[in-house]
């Protein structure tokens, strides 16, 4: 997504008469928002955005946090009404602290410890917070019947995700994987959740209509670590012109936040989004034993000959957690494993296509 973009979308919104909310983590809970009826948009990375991190933060920070003061600061999103600061990653959240306009912020506490008994209580409490801010400040009234129905449209949304990523599993894949994640970037700016489940649909019928481009001999790669918006296209368009296919994407906008569901039948939604969101598999978790089992599960339902654990500059919680990916790979799974470190430039495409073409002919 683009600047340009990005202001298109809140512009779209605001003329059907909906309010904006802007949030860049999927920690945050979108079950709430589409039963405010409040367009939701997540923005995992925008391009083109005025460059006010330079000025604000000091310059060894994760591109992404870089990025997110970029985005908040910039007059693109002048005219949102709400932000969220979550508190996942700790660069980010003191970020927050430093935005010149702190009015439209919302802090949004995330839990860190997937097996603590305080995690549920925090997430209840924190649904319920967002719930007593949003009468607030917009006089909207949520009740247990609107989250229902919008929990409903939201499990839809991460069943066509993963339904569409689900056409790698054949051999060969159905598609490139490039073409999955783009399709889904381009989806993610349809404010309207009906027209992202609907295009997702599309999406998947359309590639499943065509003969597979992919040879049989490539090398199926699972992707993940860090969110990739910023970096997809180098990383992904070198595996898949070197003998690969990305088969599957673990990172932040595609199979980690799908493969949480919501309980609608849950007597208590209380409840069943400390269930839905408890099941995260974030690096920020300590431990965090969710991601690997995700790892291990995926390897196995989508084949991979070998991951590639793609992480950021200064992205400590999962640049440390490679060691522990790495040993998952060779001990347990027993496929290859490569990390690679990048940012959002250029300036590195052809230290990875060396790495990655290596590993390709490792595999």
């Amino acid at each position: 997504m683009n600047k340009q973009e990005l202001q298109n979308l809140i512009s779209s919104c605001h003329a059907a008469g909906k309010k904006t909310a802007i949030s860049f983590c999927s920690h945050v809970p979108q079950e709430i928002l589409e039963a405010a009826g409040i367009c939701s948009l997540r923005l995992p990375y925008v391009d083109g955005v005025n460059d006010s991190a330079s000025q604000i933060l000091i310059s060894n920070v994760c591109p992404i946090v870089k990025n997110v003061c970029n985005v908040c600061e910039d007059p693109a999103l002048a005219e949102a009404d709400l932000i969220f600061a979550e508190t996942s990653c700790d660069g980010k959240k003191k970020m927050y602290e430093l935005l010149s306009d702190q009015k439209r912020l919302y802090f949004y506490q995330v839990g860190q410890g997937a097996d603590r008994e305080y995690v549920r209580p925090l997430i209840k409490s924190e649904v319920t917070y967002l719930i007593k801010e949003l009468k607030k400040r917009f006089d909207i009234d949520i009740t247990d019947a609107s989250i229902r129905k919008a929990a409903k449209l939201v499990n839809a949304e991460r069943e066509s995700i993963l339904n569409l990523m689900a056409i790698q599993k054949s051999n060969p894949p159905a598609a490139w994987g490039g073409e999955i994640f783009k399709a889904l970037e381009e989806h993610r700016m349809l404010p309207d959740i009906k027209d992202r489940i609907a295009a997702n649909k599309r999406t998947r019928e359309e590639l499943l209509a065509k003969e597979s481009p992919v040879h049989k001999s490539a090398r199926r790669i699972l992707v993940t670590g860090c969110p990739m918006s910023g970096v997809y296209s180098k990383i992904v368009n070198t595996i898949e012109s070197n003998g690969g296919v990305v088969v599957a994407f673990e990172n932040c906008e595609v199979l980690k936040s799908a493969i949480r569901h919501f309980d609608t039948e849950n007597e208590d939604v209380l409840e069943a989004f400390a269930d839905c969101y408890q099941n995260t598999a974030c690096a920020i978790m300590s431990p965090n034993t969710i991601r690997f089992d995700l790892i291990q599960q995926l390897a196995k339902d989508y084949q991979a000959d070998g991951v590639l654990d793609v992480t950021l500059q200064t992205c400590h919680p999962y640049t440390v957690e490679r060691d522990k990916m790495m040993r998952l790979c060779k001990d347990t799974i027993k496929i290859p494993y490569m990390a690679v470190e990048t940012d959002v430039s250029d300036s590195d495409v052809g230290q990875l296509a060396t790495r990655i073409t290596a590993f390709m002919e490792m595999i």
